[in-house]
């Protein structure tokens, strides 16, 4: 079996990394690829899930104010946001390939993400399958990251965002996931700052422990402008 290629990206515009995941879920579909695992950040969007509705939104000045976007997805879920110094991961997988269940890899990304906060700063979170994402072990409980994911014809697109050292303030715009002041929070309040590169590679490593298949560091052709997915919506 082929290995898994890992896209380190930077920060790329949603739009851009939209076009470059249904470009990279194609080529799983008409090769013999187990596929890709993305790690990212975003400029500011306000992302919509199949449940999710521009009520949800109550502060689209300020949204405006910050220069973000809306795009809606089809990934399950509602509203949620992302920007700098916040850590995305969209594994683009044929879940045969890679003999998981759809269960198997929510799952299983989240744990990667959990123990790679607890090494890193100590702190324990968990996965809560009510309030889908992943929350700090103490009360009142705070979500650090949302996991959200979509699967086409067995194979997987989006992921889960973590907020490493976000700016939080933009969460009280919306209702995130559905939750009006939805209690956020961030890694870099609980200790020392932890850089993102070191995070990443904490959390491959875990990842790949989900994996009978290797992970190997790979190079891909960015889609160009002309090819972005264009946002519904420009605060």
């Amino acid at each position: 079996m082929k290995p898994i290629q890992v896209f380190r990206l930077g920060q790329l515009p949603y739009g851009q990394a939209l076009a470059l995941q249904l470009k990279l879920r194609q080529e799983v579909y008409e090769s013999d690829i187990p596929g890709f695992v993305l790690l990212l950040q975003h400029p500011p969007v306000i992302t919509l899930g199949k449940r999710g509705k521009l009520e949800d939104i109550y502060n689209a000045k300020k949204l405006g104010e910050i220069g973000a976007q809306l795009f809606r997805i089809d990934r399950g879920g509602e509203a949620t946001y992302h920007c700098p110094g916040q850590l995305i991961v969209y594994p683009i997988l044929s879940l045969p390939r890679v003999n998981l269940g759809v269960v198997d890899l929510v799952r299983g990304l989240s744990k990667a993400l959990a123990e790679t906060v607890q090494g890193l700063s100590g702190l324990k979170i968990h996965y809560d399958t009510d309030l889908p994402g992943l929350w700090t072990d103490e009360t009142p409980s705070r979500k650090m990251a949302s996991v959200g994911m979509r699967v086409s014809s067995k194979v997987s697109t989006h992921g889960a965002a973590i907020n490493l050292s976000s700016d939080l303030k933009p969460f009280s715009y919306f209702a995130a996931c559905g939750m009006a002041h939805s209690p956020m929070t961030r890694l870099n309040d609980y200790g020392d700052a932890v850089d993102v590169r070191i995070f990443e590679d904490q959390f491959l490593e875990n990842f790949q422990s989900l994996f009978e298949i290797p992970f190997v560091a790979g190079e891909c052709t960015l889609p160009p402008s002309e090819d972005w997915i264009q946002p519904d919506l420009k605060f």
